[in-house]
């Protein structure tokens, strides 16, 4: 038996079957169909790991074979839908089909490998997490039955207040959220990049991330059937599971997460602007000790001029005295010569013992400096 992970492949175009095959076949277990009720005839016979799925088939859209899928309890593989509808309703559709992830045609090898395998680790970390899964929403019906929704939303403003990091901010959130049976994925961001996606499970769907992304600009609540998404400054939340059938419950939930949120993104801010004022204070400390090192060279340098010039005047009247002798000069011509020597060395002294003061103002700046 082969223990490569087993991906199906169903699309009513035979060149695309065979691209995918090609493309999968050196890495996985690859069987292929051509509609959407021979995929479900081979999930019925068989157990693959991965479905990559075309949307646009006669007969059965690859939508409502996606469902027809989730609606059976039997069948847990993921789908990966590979579909020429690039936009934001369709991949909402997908989504709303119960889909993993959204492949968009044409596509390049790596970027089919790279869906397969990112959707592969999906699967294994979901396995681990299922016992998890159960656990905290034992608890969270436990936290919710002695607890009220308004003092659940102040106990997360309380819990999180102070928090540096995202990955703990999200979890007091997803605390928060769990106790009202709500499942989440939360997203930041700083400048329209994205600083990082957090959901409650411990693992998030890449067709959510994206979602969060495309959806950022269209409006502060944005709904699709029972999925809502909020979205703030530097922050978006999905809830997946929103009570639509629940009028008033709903319209509660409304008010207290966009409370949450409101809570939520001036953390995400404060976070953002220390991490700024962190930056800049690394790069004022650079600044400092560079300037701080610059002006000991001047110092150095300063000193090592006016101990040159000492010298070489020093070895200059030295020389003349000795040389003197030798050039037949009468008692007046020595003196005005010395003298006139004498002179222009004591200027150039003077001109040094001026450059004291802006030794000591060297001495005081690195002294500041140092502090």
């Amino acid at each position: 038996m082969s223990d490569k992970i087993h991906v199906l492949i169903t699309d009513d175009e035979p060149f695309n079957l065979e691209l995918m095959e090609e493309i999968l076949e050196d890495d996985y277990k690859v069987d292929c169909v051509s509609s959407g009720q021979e995929c479900l005839s081979f999930l019925a016979q068989y157990k693959p790991d991965l479905l990559l799925l075309d949307v646009a088939m006669p007969h059965m859209n690859g939508y409502e074979v996606c469902e027809r899928i989730k609606g059976d309890p039997d069948l847990t593989l993921p789908v990966l839908f590979v579909s020429a509808r690039a936009t934001l309703e369709e991949r909402m559709a997908g989504y709303e089909a119960g889909g993993d992830d959204y492949l968009i045609k044409p596509f390049d090898n790596q970027e089919l490998l790279a869906k397969v395998a990112n959707l592969v680790e999906f699967v294994g970390q979901k396995k681990t997490l299922n016992k998890q899964i159960k656990q905290a929403n034992e608890m969270a019906m436990m936290v919710m039955s002695n607890s009220g929704e308004i003092g659940v939303i102040i106990n997360f403003l309380k819990e999180s207040f102070g928090q540096s990091s995202f990955k703990a901010l999200s979890q007091t959130a997803f605390d928060a959220l769990e106790q009202f049976g709500l499942e989440s994925t939360l997203q930041y961001t700083s400048d329209n990049q994205v600083l990082g996606t957090f959901d409650s499970s411990g693992i998030y769907k890449p067709v959510e991330s994206e979602l969060l992304e495309l959806t950022r600009k269209k409006g502060r609540i944005f709904h699709y059937n029972k999925r809502s998404i909020f979205n703030f400054s530097h922050s978006s939340l999905l809830i997946k599971n929103m009570p639509k059938e629940d009028e008033d419950r709903c319209g509660r939930l409304l008010d207290h997460l966009c409370l949450l949120m409101e809570g939520l993104n001036a953390i995400v801010s404060s976070i953002l602007k220390e991490e700024e004022i962190q930056a800049f204070s690394e790069l004022n400390q650079s600044i400092i000790l560079s300037t701080k090192q610059r002006m000991l060279e001047i110092k150095e340098t300063i000193s090592q001029q006016k101990n040159s010039a000492i010298n070489i005047g020093q070895k200059l009247m030295s020389q003349l005295e000795s040389d003197l002798l030798t050039l037949g000069l009468d008692n007046d011509q020595e003196k005005y010569l010395v003298g006139l020597i004498d002179k222009n060395i004591a200027e150039l002294n003077a001109v040094y013992d001026n450059q004291e003061a802006i030794e000591a103002f060297f001495n005081d700046v690195i002294h500041s400096l140092s502090r």
